[in-house]
């Protein structure tokens, strides 16, 4: 995916100060965040055969020789949860082993084991994955 299909797609589906944090980077911040979000995508256990089998990446995949849609939003979206910083701040405090956190009034549960079932920083990029892993099934 490159930084001008991420900007597009992230500014269809965000809006506020993740997207404007995300704006003010520099290509070069951003082709970082993209590359760890498609090498963190790449370590899901996808379905199917590369479509060439010297490729370097998980996608494309089968006959076709083209990144599926939901694959480039799925980048877009984990890239994006990278800069988020108080996402980043639950995820750390989940793994090492915070079960609650209260500040004044307001407090936060987090269940056991969260991120087992989610490999990734982003639920939304996850589910947009969802249909290429191996072991899940799209319910219609």
């Amino acid at each position: 995916i490159t930084v001008a299909e991420a900007d597009e797609i992230l500014t269809g589906c965000h809006t506020g100060s993740l997207l404007e944090q995300w704006h003010a980077l520099t290509v070069a911040d951003k082709e970082c965040y993209l590359r760890t979000a498609t090498y963190r995508i790449d370590c899901l256990p996808v379905v199917g055969y590369k479509h060439n089998a010297s490729q370097a990446l998980q996608f494309p995949r089968g006959m076709s020789s083209d990144i599926p849609y939901k694959v480039k939003l799925a980048t877009a979206e984990e890239a994006i949860s990278a800069i988020d910083k108080q996402l980043l701040q639950r995820i750390s405090l989940q793994q090492q082993g915070v079960k609650s956190v209260s500040l004044g009034s307001a407090s936060e549960s987090y269940a056991d084991n969260i991120n087992q079932s989610n490999p990734l920083l982003s639920k939304r990029a996850y589910n947009y994955m969802r249909q290429f892993l191996a072991g899940s099934v799209t319910i219609v």
